[in-house]
């Protein structure tokens, strides 16, 4: 059942069966039970029938809802409401996906260094940009890479994250990286080993952009 929302109210809709995901921002002006009437950007262009993923404010009444999509008329999308998923409460799951992630590594674990670095410093070390396709959680990643740090080293980095605007600095720490099987190797990038690391710092909407990335891939799969 679709709660009575407090509108209007400013959402993000997202098209997850798009590659890459579509992320649309505009409002919610309207509803009649579990049809809502949103606001989008002219142009906005989402197939009838397709589910897609609406985000809504702390303040309309409900967090997030699944619906179809109807009819469009200008800036006008009609969409039904087909689910109201249960907030989760347990820790988000490793998912795989893009992620823009350039690292270096900090010489002999230099605390100082990695603090210079969160305050804006330059790398103090060869910069590397590994294949955006890897595995994540909001505890951390898991990528394909050359032989470039060892397991307990700390790695500095920039992250963004598919749908957030924003570059984030943060420091990781390596807990294990291991040759990657020649059969299992992708010919199209020169990666030799697998790399696993564990967020040692990491800003809190750096976090919830990975959270809110997570549940879009979940939700692609419904």
């Amino acid at each position: 059942m679709v709660p009575n929302l407090k509108l209007p109210a400013p959402v993000s809709l997202v098209y997850a069966a798009a590659t890459p995901p579509l992320l649309v921002k505009g409002r919610c002006v309207a509803q009649q039970g579990a049809e809502l009437t949103l606001e989008v950007p002219d142009g906005t262009d989402l197939p009838a029938g397709h589910s897609v993923i609406v985000d809504f404010s702390a303040e309309a009444g409900v967090s997030r809802v699944i619906a179809n999509v109807g009819h469009s008329e200008g800036t006008r999308l009609q969409v039904k409401v087909t689910r109201v998923p249960t907030p989760e409460k347990r820790e988000y799951p490793r998912m795989n996906g893009g992620i823009t992630l350039k690292y270096f590594v900090i010489a002999g674990n230099d605390a100082d260094a990695v603090d210079a670095w969160l305050k804006g410093g330059n790398a103090t070390g060869k910069l590397f940009e590994p294949d955006p396709f890897m595995n994540f959680s909001v505890t951390g990643l898991a990528f394909d890479d050359v032989e470039t740090c060892a397991d307990g080293d700390t790695l500095a980095f920039t992250l963004s994250v598919p749908g957030a605007a924003h570059t984030w600095r943060g420091a990781a720490r390596v807990v294990r990286i291991w040759k990657i099987p020649i059969d299992e190797r992708d010919e199209s990038i020169p990666a030799t080993h697998r790399i696993a690391v564990h967020f040692s710092v990491l800003p809190d909407d750096a976090a919830e952009a990975l959270r809110v990335h997570t549940q879009r891939i979940q939700e692609a799969w419904l």
